[in-house]
């Protein structure tokens, strides 16, 4: 058994022995993890009295990792440094919790988790006699050439996570466009199947997102521009409390409108979005019993952000321009008749 003192003297020696190069590799100690590479994320511990807290901190990791858009690495090491073992984990088997989020601290409040049992153990110290065939074997795990389904979890895309992904799209393919990475096959005007639902860069990395359409991304779609888009259209998010704070201002013009004897009106917005403000407005109504929203004229100028706008308030509004997306005029990625 070891001797360690300081955790940090220990992952240093660690890496030392096993040839992780840590000063050299800016990718190797991230996130405020104690490491990853070559599909494993590294977990150090001086003495570990309970696995299933140990593997839950990892595990709040890697979820963090999958919302920023960062590869989930495919395997779990859990050093116990004094003891000398290497408990090694599938990231696969904790999927459905990899893909749930966590708040605050990922060493705190873990307990309640249940770990599986690990899919090895590998005691590396010299009072084991079959030592030596413990450290080769973490030595292949850490430094071994491996395929991608062994280096990475894919992972499923959804609106915890989008926004990171599509960052990193933008990154690595330069030239993309929204509709190169969130198009779908649902459109007249243009039908584009995007990286999300088809992957190409990121194949192996996520899985196919399977739903029909973009509805599901409707309070993130500005945040999913391309960067010129985003320079070009100006768009951006509008958090909840602003849209809830501005239908309380519809309200009171509407009043204000309808007390000097005016019969009808409209409430126009040119650069609706996917209709975060329209949306605050639903089940409001006006002195007539008339809803907010049946007096709304919509339109917007991004054609993903348009599709996502139709199916989600097209039929509440008096008028979505253009009225249908067979209306559609399509210009790159724009939609040039709104």
């Amino acid at each position: 058994m070891a001797n360690y003192i300081i955790e940090r003297d220990g992952q240093i020696d660690f890496f030392d022995n096993y040839g992780i190069p840590y000063n050299d590799d800016n990718s190797i100690l991230i996130d405020n993890t104690d490491g990853v590479y070559n599909g494993n994320i590294l977990e150090f511990k001086l003495d570990i009295s309970n696995l299933n807290k140990v593997l839950f901190q990892a595990i709040k990791y890697l979820s963090r990792m999958r919302v920023k858009g960062e590869d989930v690495p495919a395997t779990i090491l859990l050093i116990d440094l004094n003891d000398e073992k290497v408990y090694q984990y599938r990231s696969f088997d904790y999927k459905d919790a990899i893909h749930k989020i966590y708040i605050g601290a990922a060493s705190k409040d873990n307990s309640g988790f249940t770990a599986g049992k690990p899919d090895a153990v590998y005691d590396y110290s010299k009072s084991n006699q079959d030592y030596m065939v413990a450290s080769s074997a973490i030595k292949r795990q850490l430094k071994g050439k491996k395929k991608l389904s062994d280096l990475v979890m894919p992972i499923d895309i959804d609106e915890n996570c989008i926004v990171g992904w599509a960052e990193r799209y933008y990154r690595e393919v330069p030239n993309a466009t929204k509709g190169d990475f969130l198009g779908d096959d649902t459109g007249s005007a243009v039908s584009v199947t995007g990286e999300i639902r088809t992957p190409r860069h990121f194949a192996g990395r996520i899985n196919p997102y399977s739903g029909k359409s973009n509805e599901k991304f409707k309070y993130l779609m500005d945040c999913l521009n391309d960067r010129l888009s985003k320079k070009d259209l100006g768009a951006f998010y509008t958090p909840i409390p602003y849209a809830k704070k501005a239908s309380e201002l519809v309200e009171m013009a509407v009043q204000r409108a309808l007390d000097a004897g005016k019969t009808d009106y409209i409430i126009l917005d040119r650069c609706a979005g996917t209709g975060n403000l329209e949306s605050a407005l639903i089940g409001l109504t006006d002195i007539n019993g008339d809803d907010l929203i049946s007096h709304c004229i919509v339109s917007t100028y991004e054609y993903y952000e348009y599709k996502v706008l139709n199916e989600r308030i097209g039929d509440l509004v008096r008028d979505i321009i253009p009225p249908t997306e067979a209306d559609v005029v399509y210009a790159n990625g724009k939609v040039s008749n709104a």
